[in-house]
This record gives C-alpha cells, structure tokens and sequence, in this order.
C-alpha cells in the first residue's frame, strides 16, 4: 500500500539559521546527505521516484571513517519523502541532486522547474558537479535567481546498506572543493555545506575545472576498456576468472589505459590553460590523477608509488563493484549501467568536444568513445574526429551550448549573476 501524501513542509521557523533542503534522488548518498543535513538542524525532504520504499522517521547511514566523522552510525527522522516537487520545491532554499546518476539532471531539473520561486535566491547544486552541471542547469531551468553549486568529487565514497533507511560511509574526503559559477562562492553556499558535511576544510573551484578534475570518466572507462576491449558483447566470461572490485583488483590492462587516460586529460587542461590564462582554478592546480587522489584521500592510502598503487591501495575505494549480469553459460558485463550510460555522453564526449576547441590530441579518449558507443549501440565520435555523430545530442557538448575555449568558464548564463556583473576569477 502506498501511503497518502504527507503534507508540504511547515514555513521556514528561523531564517538565516534552519533552512528548507530538498535532497534528490535514492541511491547510495541520499541518505547521508539528507541525515546530515538534519542532524544540523535543517528542515529536510527527500524527492525520489520510490517515497513508498522510505521509512521518513528513520533514515540514516552507517559510518566505517572515524577519522572523518567519530560516530560509528547515525539515525534521524527526517520531514518529507516524496514523488511529488510541488510538496517540497516551492518553500525549498537549498536543492542537493544526490542519489542519481547525471544523465537524469536534465529531466530532473525540467519537473523542478515548474515549482521554483525565479525570484529567490535557492541554491540548487549537484554531488557530481562534473559534466558541465552549470551547462545543462542554465539550460533547463532558464533565466531566475537561483545559485548554482556542486561539490567537485563526491564528499565520500559510499553505498547502499539498506534501499531507503541505510547508507554506508566508507571513506571521506579530506579535501573537497566547492564549485560555484563565479570560483569565488559569491553567494555563501560554502559554509551552509561546511556545517552539513562536517567538513569545515572546504575550499573554492568552478565548473569548467570540475568537468575537467579527476573523476568518474576518468576512472570507470579506461579501467572497464582494459578488461573488455576485446569483447564481442555477447560471449559470457567465466565469473572466476573476471575481477569483481573495480579498484581494488585492477589487471594490467586497465592500469596501462588508465595512465594514458591521465596523460590525454593533463593536455587539455594545459591547452585550456592557455586560453583563460586568469583562471586560477586551472592554472594553479595538479589535474593528475594521483595528486587528486592523495589529496583527497591522505592516509587512507598505504602505497603512494604512483598512479596506479594509489588507487589499489585507497581504502575508501576497496568495495566498489563491477556490475555483471548472469547469462547462460556466465556472465557479461552490465551495459545498463553508469559505467557505460552516464560517463560515456556526460564525461568523455565533454572532454573530447573541449579538446577539439583547444587542438590537444587524446587517442586514449578516442579510443574509449568509439569502444564504449559501439557497446550500447551509439553513435557520437565520428571518422570527423567530432562528436557529431547521430546521437550526439545526447551528450553535454559546450559547443552545443554555443561556447568555446574563452567562454567554458562563465558558462551558457548571463555573464552578470543576479544583476552583479562577474569578477574576473583569481
């Protein structure tokens, strides 16, 4: 049985100190986030296609990083679950898309749309602020006064112990920026997060660097290319001959690629640094892959050698999964999944289309795209070397939003926030 609608969210008692949050989504962060967010002392909601499967007065994660965080779980009841935004967008201040892979943020941001007050000021920001977040909100959402935000990395490594009451912390950043349009958190999103992570160490980036820093596209597909690159995409592999963490036991295959994957994504930012010389976000910072991870990670890490014994040896990434389906005679892996769906079109093809506008050269990339689109039946890299194929609408492409290499940076809003002209970053 599904239980009747809970009424809307009651005003907001003491502005300026609890706010009205709306977390996003129903996977793996949902729950820590929205039980953080209360334990600060938030009203919070959670809008999610599946409120059936929430249990509102008991949400909660369990906690395996001391270091971050000195409780071994977390229990709260929260004020809202809910299928419906009119329930909770309208009186909402702060807007977390949380539990959902990327891809759905255009669909996402539309339903929310309707509901938003243009005139206020609501932060409305993204756990994944890769994949040009800023691109594809200013696009759905059109013109209003809302802020943008997104957290660079995920605050956590994480997961699922119970679908709608548990979520389990595995390792948390020690460093994590926040990305907002300006570089700068003009608007002060940073330390309502500080307060609600229980992060006070965070620090400031904006989009184009955070589509470009380290991160799942980086990770996912050149590690799954070195295992499936010749895959025919039906014969059946023997399970024990497989790996299973995608991490943790990483083949030669998938560290060789995985490095080349760092060298392509090292040259476009230096290419793009070369045309916003100002930006301080790109220019000042180590995009390599294992100065991101030691920075994030520290002494999570037992074996710092290089890139490749960075990621094995990371604690926090030790229980991430390969997904595999079971067939006849074995199993394959799973194409209806992030991997392939999600850091394909909003990660790789985004890289691409940025290197194309600032000349660098990325076989690996290529060479993923044209794998991983073969896979799930796609076409966007074409023999142009453009992503211009027949699915290429699909994908988050600047220069489908009409920018290039000196516009990256603003994005497809007004280059004046809110009325404010934007400072030039530093």
């Amino acid at each position: 049985l599904v239980s009747p609608p809970l009424p809307p969210l009651p005003p907001t008692r003491h502005k300026g100190t609890v706010m009205h949050i709306t977390v996003v989504g129903g996977g793996n962060s949902t729950p820590i986030f929205a039980a953080l967010a209360k334990d600060a002392g938030h009203e919070v909601a959670i809008l999610t296609r599946r409120p059936a499967d929430w249990n509102k007065d008991d949400i909660g994660f369990v906690n395996e990083d001391l270091d971050y965080f000195p409780q071994a779980e977390l229990r709260v009841g929260i004020d809202l679950v809910t299928d419906d935004p009119a329930l909770c967008i309208p009186q909402t201040d702060l807007i977390f898309i949380a539990g959902l892979p990327i891809h759905h943020n255009p669909t996402v941001l539309a339903r929310i749309r309707p509901h938003l007050d243009m005139q206020k000021k609501v932060f409305i920001g993204s756990i994944c602020a890769y994949g040009g977040f800023n691109w594809v909100a200013a696009e759905a959402l059109g013109p209003g006064n809302y802020s943008l935000f997104g957290t660079q990395l995920i605050p956590w490594c994480c997961g699922t112990l119970e679908y709608g009451r548990t979520g389990l912390v595995i390792g948390a950043k020690r460093l994590l920026r926040i990305a907002t349009e300006d570089g700068r958190d003009s608007d002060g999103v940073k330390p309502i997060l500080a307060k609600i992570l229980k992060m006070p160490f965070l620090t400031d980036t904006d989009f184009i660097a955070s589509t470009l820093w380290p991160n799942n596209p980086s990770l996912h597909p050149p590690i799954l290319y070195g295992l499936f690159k010749d895959w025919d995409g039906k014969s059946p592999y023997d399970p024990d001959k497989v790996p299973t963490l995608i991490y943790k036991d990483l083949r030669t295959d998938s560290a060789v690629t995985l490095v080349e994957m760092d060298t392509d994504l090292c040259a476009i930012v230096a290419g793009l640094r070369g045309a916003l010389p100002q930006n301080g976000h790109l220019v000042d910072n180590d995009f390599s892959m294992k100065a991101c991870v030691m920075q994030n990670y520290e002494e999570q890490i037992t074996c710092a050698w290089d890139t490749v014994s960075c990621i094995m040896s990371n604690k926090a990434f030790a229980k991430h999964r390969i997904p595999y389906t079971a067939i006849e005679g074995g199993v394959v892996p799973t194409l209806a999944h992030k991997f392939f769906e999600t850091d394909l079109p909003f990660g790789l093809c985004t890289m691409k289309d940025i290197a194309n506008m600032v000349g660098v050269a990325v076989p690996c990339i290529d060479k993923m795209i044209l794998w991983n689109q073969k896979l799930i039946g796609k076409e966007y890299l074409t023999a142009s070397g453009k992503i211009d194929g027949k699915h290429a609408s699909e994908c988050v492409l600047p220069s489908a939003f009409g920018l290039d290499a000196k516009t990256l940076e603003f994005g497809n809003r007004s280059r004046t926030a809110n009325g404010a002209e934007k400072k030039q970053k530093t």
